[in-house]
């Protein structure tokens, strides 16, 4: 009668086996907390971009002389990432400024100097230990396009 021979891994395979296994997992939980960063971020980076087009389109209601009315139009500001917060953790805080300036024209024009203005609008955060940027810049005339829309 013959013996038939049982199989089995050995300790190496084994042990190269769940080396492989391992680093899978490893690999996996990198991945997960690396998406969940990079979904912060992006909420981050969007909601950096409603405070600018919020605070850029508030500056559309001013009339010209407004425009340099610091306290009409304050140049610095914070804003959260949840305003609307009930449980008082309002999330990332963004600080911003605001600049109203007379803008270097070239070639120069002659409505430069008292027609236009441009507004620039500057936001800051920190998120994971970076600091963050985003900034913005309009243009602002004194008469506007829908003077000469609306005159010819």
């Amino acid at each position: 009668m013959r013996r038939h021979r049982q199989g089995g891994f050995s300790l190496v395979e084994v042990l190269i086996g769940s080396a492989i296994v391992g680093i899978f997992f490893l690999s996996f939980f990198a991945m997960t907390g690396t998406g969940f960063n990079m979904v912060k971020s992006s909420r981050e980076n969007l909601r950096a971009t409603q405070i600018i087009l919020n605070r850029m389109e508030g500056v559309r209601l001013f009339n010209w002389d407004q425009l340099s009315d610091t306290n009409k139009l304050p140049p610095t500001f914070t804003e959260s990432y949840d305003p609307s917060s009930t449980n008082g953790n309002t999330g990332t805080v963004y600080t911003g400024t605001m600049t109203v300036t007379t803008p270097a024209m070239n070639p120069t024009s002659t409505y430069a100097s008292n027609g236009v203005k441009q507004v620039t609008v500057s936001l800051t955060w920190n998120s994971g230990g970076m600091n963050h940027t985003r900034t913005m810049s309009t243009y602002i005339s004194r008469y506007g396009a829908q003077n000469y829309v609306f005159a010819n």
